[in-house]
């Protein structure tokens, strides 16, 4: 199992906060489009206005998209603020 967490901006789009996905292994792309599908995300993922992080380690530096996820892990979803 997989814990998914929404930070920010995403969380409010999403409507919760914490979701356990019953997922072996999987990668961040395949987590996103599962997400998307299952939860009714379409549209609101942007891949430019999220950051993602397993175990609390950013997953640009583990392989961005590709990155593995395992059983147990825990993948944050952060909205990320633009502004100017």
């Amino acid at each position: 199992m997989i814990t998914v967490d929404l930070v920010g901006g995403i969380r409010k789009a999403a409507g919760f906060s914490t979701v356990n996905i019953n997922v072996t292994n999987s990668s961040v792309n395949e987590l996103l489009t599962l997400l998307e599908r299952e939860y009714d995300l379409e549209n609101k993922i942007k891949e430019d206005e999220i950051m993602i992080a397993i175990n609390g380690v950013e997953s640009s530096v583990m392989g961005g998209r590709g990155a593995k996820i395992s059983s147990g892990d825990t993948v944050t979803i952060l909205s990320v603020v633009h502004g100017g």
